[in-house]
């Protein structure tokens, strides 16, 4: 990662006081860690913005068992990665499906609406990290 820079920032004591709290409450040392957590969680979340920005994304469904799943192919996805695939019983009759999935935001959100839309299913896409982030934690400034 690059070099620390310091900088002041200005904000009314009320939210002093709510930034402490939560960074006590997630369990973050100081403000520092809590505020660049939050930035990444920014940069995460306005990369997935755009189409074109390649992504790594979670996606999560829950179902009865039983269920015929939809399935949806990739073909039409060029990016569209499937890394892992993993589904186990929670109970006798509810199941949990996680897929981590890479490519394009726009293809991948694309590709996992008719799985999240499905009668009898919740689920959830998840954006994890973007072509912002991978250069932020790689340390490359490219």
């Amino acid at each position: 990662m690059s070099d620390t820079v310091r900088f002041g920032v200005s904000m009314e004591k009320s939210l002093v006081e709510l930034l402490d709290r939560l960074s006590t409450e997630q369990g973050y040392g100081n403000r520092s860690q809590l505020l660049r957590s939050v930035v990444r969680q920014e940069v995460v979340r306005s990369g997935a913005a755009a189409d074109e920005n390649e992504v790594a994304a979670v996606l999560t469904l829950v179902y009865r068992y039983g269920t015929r799943l939809r399935r949806v192919s990739t073909g039409g996805y060029a990016t569209l990665r499937i890394v892992a695939n993993m589904q186990l019983h929670l109970d006798d009759t509810v199941c949990l499906k996680v897929m981590i999935l890479t490519g394009s935001a726009g293809e991948v959100r694309s590709w996992a609406k008719p799985l999240i839309a499905q009668r009898g299913v919740v689920g959830k896409l998840n954006v994890t990290a973007t072509e912002e982030l991978y250069r932020e934690l790689s340390g490359s400034t490219e």
